[in-house]
This record gives structure tokens, C-alpha cells and sequence, in this order.
């Protein structure tokens, strides 16, 4: 399993996966693997920390400005469909998360710097993420008015 992780200063970043050198555009249990392991691992970092707020960071947070690539060499590959889009070897998740979990609590504990900032960037995501959902959720309850329908428009009614 190789990996090479960054998160960009600004923009939107990406996330390339490959099972058997072969590409995994829609992703897979590697790919859940991944996530899995990243997720578990910085918010193991938080708690660590004693910050509360790392338990909201989902892998959404990490993964939308995250540029990676992800290579996992298998002993028979299962994907989905002829066009192997997609790694579905149950496996492939275990196998991922064990090999990046190790490595990347070694990271965070080995450079308290950049952790403490990749946690503080995604607390800043999820705590935006939250936000969006609270502002687009409010709108639903405060509607109480009945949509109105024009003169020559009417609600449909069936006549037996």
C-alpha cells in the first residue's frame, strides 16, 4: 500500500485511487479504508488534545480539500461491472486501514505543528459544514405558508 497525502492551501483537492495499477475513478473499500483510518486516527489526535470539537470532523471535512493518491497491490481484486470503476474486495478496507493508521498517529504525534493545524483546519471545515446545514434546515421550519398555485393551475384530482 503507498500513499502520499497533502492538503492544498486553497482550493478544491482530489482523491486518485488505483487497485492492481488499475484506476478506481468511483473509489471503493480501499478507498473507505482510507478514510477510515484518516478519520479515526485525527480524531483520536483531538481527544488526545482534549478537543472536543474533533469528534464532529467527518471524513467530508478531511477529504474536500485533500489532495491524494492511493495505490493498494491485492492477490485477486474484485471490482464492480466490466469497466472495474469500482474496488469492492471486502477485504481491501482492513487491509488499507491497517497499513495508514500506524503511520499516520506516528505523523500527527511526530509533528505537533502541522497536526495540530490539519486539526484545527478540519474543526474550521466540520464547524462550517454544520453551519450550512443549520442555515439550510431553518428556512424548512419557519415556511408555514401553503404553496399557491396560479388562476389556471390547479391541484390535481382524480374522478373515478
Amino acid at each position: 500500500c503507498e500513499w502520499a497525502v497533502t492538503w492544498p492551501e486553497a482550493g478544491e483537492g482530489f482523491l486518485s485511487t488505483y487497485a492492481n495499477t488499475i484506476p478506481t475513478p468511483q473509489g471503493g473499500t480501499h478507498e473507505a479504508g482510507l478514510r477510515a483510518a484518516l478519520v479515526k486516527g485525527l480524531r483520536a489526535y483531538g481527544e488526545l488534545k482534549k478537543e472536543k470539537r474533533a469528534a464532529s470532523v467527518t471524513a467530508e471535512d478531511l477529504f474536500g480539500g485533500m489532495a491524494a493518491m492511493l495505490s493498494i497491490f491485492i492477490r485477486d481484486p474484485q471490482f464492480q461491472g466490466q469497466t472495474k470503476d469500482k474496488l469492492t474486495s471486502a477485504d481491501a478496507a482492513r487491509m488499507v486501514e491497517q497499513a495508514m493508521r500506524d503511520p499516520f498517529d506516528h505523523w500527527l504525534a511526530g509533528d505537533p505543528q502541522n497536526a495540530d493545524n490539519l486539526l484545527a483546519w478540519a474543526i474550521e471545515r466540520a464547524e462550517e459544514r454544520l453551519r450550512r446545514r443549520e442555515q439550510k434546515d431553518t428556512p424548512r421550519k419557519t415556511a408555514t405558508r401553503k404553496l399557491r398555485l396560479p388562476g389556471k393551475l390547479a391541484d390535481c384530482a382524480r374522478e373515478s
